[in-house]
């Protein structure tokens, strides 16, 4: 149990699945969220809230539930963030699988019943990933439609397709792990960002990960928010915020694959991932920060993968782009307008980028 968290029992019987629940301002939506857990076809759960010093309500509505239902479990922490939160929720858990569901959000009542089926397949699988639909649906992007629509698949071992291509990715809520899995290698959100702190975590899991099962069924209902953090940094009055979020998650990432030794055969793949990551909140930013976010980038690349990373990425715009990001040595990014849609076509595909530029 984390430091400052008190649990409201003391429950010790190891259940299949620790739901775990970070808790913040989030009264209204809560019960919605609650009671699409406690409907699971497979009931032998815990769910493991943790009340991440939330101002509102919340606290009265976690000891209503708690009071109704015996698997129900509630720590409190000051507030913390939500990494620190599901952190606390991950060393308090008792069961054999942890999920992820954030307390604005729901879940399909068959979930636990087919990602227990996706574990059983195998003895080895420590991650099974599923789809999930956003709700309002008019908020999400195609591009979001698409990466929370993953296809049937086992990975018997890492491939580069989990992190960029296969689906899986982003948002952690739709990633089951096996207990022993996050133990063994001791597996934490970065509780130091407050934006993306998925993108380190999975980019963590993937690649350590003996076998990942991938399942197309849509089990997760995420919830849009137009006033949300992520939606918020959509702005253009907040790109150079969201920017330096950016940076950091990459630091993160690193930094992980540093500590863990994780050398993932994908570095081509990354090169062009981290470019995509961020040149398009670097060219919209103001001289002084897109200056510095050069700089800042084109270190962390070759502290990564060396002095020739440059050369790593295989198609002729992204190494374009690749080059001005090392040839700006601290002054603002010098890329064409041509070269820039040229990248992002690459990367992207053009119909993404004309949503994007439609700002859909």
């Amino acid at each position: 149990m984390g430091s400052g968290a008190n649990a409201t029992d003391s429950r010790t019987a190891e259940p299949i699945f620790s739901i775990i629940v970070p808790v913040y301002n989030t009264e209204r939506t809560l019960p919605a969220c609650l009671d699409s857990i406690l409907a699971q076809t497979f009931a032998d759960i815990e769910v493991v809230c943790v009340d991440d010093g939330s101002p509102d309500a919340a606290a009265d509505v976690l000891a209503t539930y708690a009071s109704r239902d015996p698997r129900m479990r509630v720590l409190r922490q000051p507030n913390a963030g939500l990494s620190a939160a599901r952190n606390a929720g991950m060393r308090a858990a008792c069961g054999r699988y942890l999920v992820f569901v954030d307390s604005d959000d729901t879940i399909e009542p068959i979930l636990c019943e087919r990602v227990l089926q996706a574990f059983e397949s195998d003895e080895a699988v420590d991650a099974v990933t599923f789809g999930a639909v956003c709700e309002p649906e008019r908020l999400a992007s195609a591009r979001i439609r698409m990466l929370l629509s993953p296809v049937d698949t086992v990975y018997r071992r890492f491939d580069p397709a989990l992190l960029f291509s296969a689906h899986a990715q982003p948002y952690a809520c739709r990633v089951a792990l096996c207990a022993s899995f996050v133990r063994r290698w001791g597996l934490t959100f970065d509780e130091s960002l407050r934006f993306a702190e998925d993108v380190p975590f999975l980019f963590t899991v993937y690649p350590l990960a003996r076998t990942t099962v991938l399942i197309s069924d849509k089990l997760y209902r995420y919830r849009m928010q137009e006033g949300s953090l992520t939606h918020d940094f959509n702005e253009r009055s907040s790109c150079e915020r969201k920017l330096a979020q950016h940076l950091d998650v990459l630091g993160s990432i690193f930094r992980e694959w540093e500590v863990r030794g994780v050398r993932p055969s994908c570095a081509p793949e990354m090169v062009t991932w981290c470019l995509d990551f961020t040149l398009f909140d670097i060219v919209r930013a103001s001289g002084r920060c897109a200056a510095s976010s050069v700089r800042r980038l084109a270190a962390m690349l070759e502290h990564a993968f060396g002095p020739n990373w440059v050369e790593l990425p295989a198609h002729p715009a992204v190494r374009c782009a690749a080059c001005a990001v090392a040839a700006a040595d601290g002054d603002a990014l010098r890329v064409s307008r041509i070269g820039l849609v040229r990248f992002f076509v690459a990367t992207r595909g053009l119909a993404a980028c004309i949503e994007r530029v439609l700002g859909r």
